[in-house]
């Protein structure tokens, strides 16, 4: 079809031409021509289109001509651009095999490109990113730190060279990258989060801490963030003090309060420092603000020894006023359970865990219950609930109280995770849950012991349930 019409237009430009030229051979005059003694009459129409022919040629030699001379210039650029689409193909495949973790082909495109790219941008990030496919993180770094006296490629080049700095170990020189990064005027969050990160990672916190302000002032962090990150370092800050800086401490155990009141490493530590320095109405007051934001055991078990060699009904004021802050927590109920195996009443204590166990009767809840029944006389029951406790779930927060009533023991990796998990979820981590630490053991210790076995114990009721029933009493004679 196409061809049709392609032989149609050409016939028709054809008939045209004829039926000009026609047209112009019977136009009336003549147009004389002096050839040398003659004289060359000639139509005028063929005249005209004679002109018209000789106009056409004399401009066709002349574009030959004139593109003779401008024919190198033309070839030279043609090579260019042959060059230029050679190197960009081999800087295109390069960083894909680069990305690609194909390290041999990265190199050998690497160099293939470095003859023909024009732009040193390009060829030093593929050469950075082809030695970074090849663990040559010293090359990698070279790279980069070229890269960052190209202009615009000084940030860029910051990033791969910290990176590179920490791949190869080398913090100081990775957190000094980071660190002019920061210095930049950018957008990019990355300067912040690298510098950060590896405060955080060497514990140096008061640093971590002063990045932290700065990230506040740039809008890189904000909200319960950055106010749960600063709760968190003020309070590594504040353990690793030495005891010649409790004021510091104290102070930085304030502002971590201050910052997320639902942090309990914070109230427990602020706490303790007051009960050490004397002050044990203070150290009562940040825990029952810390029970009111989120109550945990371990803050219950420091306001039991607030006070050395304290009376029984003050200890249970002082966990009643917890109680009194948060009453529907489950911690607040366990509590309320514990005061009642103060004051002996087992039925009461029995009948508060019995709801508790139905929900989920872990490990910790066993040992409660166990003690409750030994204080209540049921020594049968009360050690088939010891024995279920080897094998029942655990309590991540409870397992962060080790035997000797400390909580919150976390070293320098422990406060760092915890930066992070709490930080930024607002979840605690747990070190002795994760590595299966003492915790029954520890359990058994600060649960309240039972009184002392001078009377035979009763007869066990025979086939009870596994969860006592809420009018449980003791069984008649």
């Amino acid at each position: 079809m196409n061809r049709i019409i392609v032989f149609l237009v050409f016939l028709l430009l054809f008939v045209a031409m004829l039926a000009v030229g026609w047209w112009a051979y019977t136009l009336p005059g003549e147009v004389t021509v002096p050839v040398g003694q003659e004289e060359v009459r000639i139509k005028s129409g063929l005249a005209a289109l004679g002109v018209v022919f000789l106009s056409a040629l004399i401009a066709a030699l002349w574009w030959i001509i004139s593109g003779l001379f401008v024919l190198p210039g033309r070839i030279g650029r043609s090579r260019k651009r042959a060059q230029a689409r050679k190197a960009n193909s081999a800087l295109t495949e390069g960083l894909l095999a680069a990305e690609a973790g194909d390290a041999d082909a990265a190199l050998k495109l690497a160099r293939k490109a470095a003859k023909h790219a024009e732009d040193e941008r390009l060829k030093l990030l593929l050469e950075a990113r082809a030695a970074e496919a090849n663990n040559d993180w010293a090359g990698a770094e070279r790279a980069w730190g070229q890269l960052t006296r190209l202009p615009g490629g000084q940030l860029a080049g910051l990033r791969g060279a910290a990176t590179a700095a920490s791949e190869r170990g080398d913090q100081l020189t990775a957190e000094s990258r980071a660190r002019e990064a920061l210095a930049l005027k950018s957008s990019a969050d990355w300067p912040f989060n690298s510098l950060f990160d590896l405060q955080v990672s060497k514990g140096e916190w008061e640093k971590a801490l002063e990045t932290l302000s700065l990230g506040e002032k740039r809008g890189m962090i904000s909200g319960d963030s950055l106010r749960r990150r600063r709760a968190v370092l003020h309070t590594a800050r504040a353990v690793g003090l030495p005891h010649d800086r409790k004021v510091d401490a104290q102070k930085a155990l304030a502002e971590a309060i201050r910052s997320a009141p639902a942090f309990p490493p914070a109230a427990f530590h602020g706490a303790r420092a007051l009960m050490t320095d004397g002050k044990p109405k203070p150290a009562q007051g940040v825990l029952e603000l810390g029970w009111k934001a989120r109550p945990h055991p371990a803050l219950a078990q420091l306001a039991r020894r607030l006070v050395p060699q304290d009376t029984a009904a003050n200890i249970a004021g002082r966990l009643q006023a917890l109680i009194n802050m948060n009453p529907t927590h489950r911690e607040s109920r366990i509590l309320a359970a514990e005061i009642a195996m103060d004051k002996a009443d087992w039925v009461g204590a029995i009948r508060s865990l019995a709801l508790l166990v139905e929900e989920n009767p872990t490990a910790r809840l066993c040992l409660l219950m166990e003690r409750a029944l030994k204080g209540y006389g049921d020594m049968g029951e009360a050690n088939r609930w010891g024995r279920m406790a080897v094998s029942a779930s655990r309590e991540p927060d409870w397992s962060d109280i080790d035997p000797k009533g400390s909580a919150f023991d976390f070293d320098k990796a422990g406060w760092a995770r915890l930066v992070y998990a709490f930080g930024d979820v607002g979840d605690l981590i747990h070190p002795r849950y994760e590595t299966y630490g003492r915790e029954l053991e520890a359990g058994r210790v600060l649960a309240l012991p039972g009184p002392e076995e001078d009377e035979p114990p009763k007869p066990k009721a025979p086939d009870r349930p596994l969860t006592p029933p809420l009018d449980y009493a003791p069984d008649d004679d």
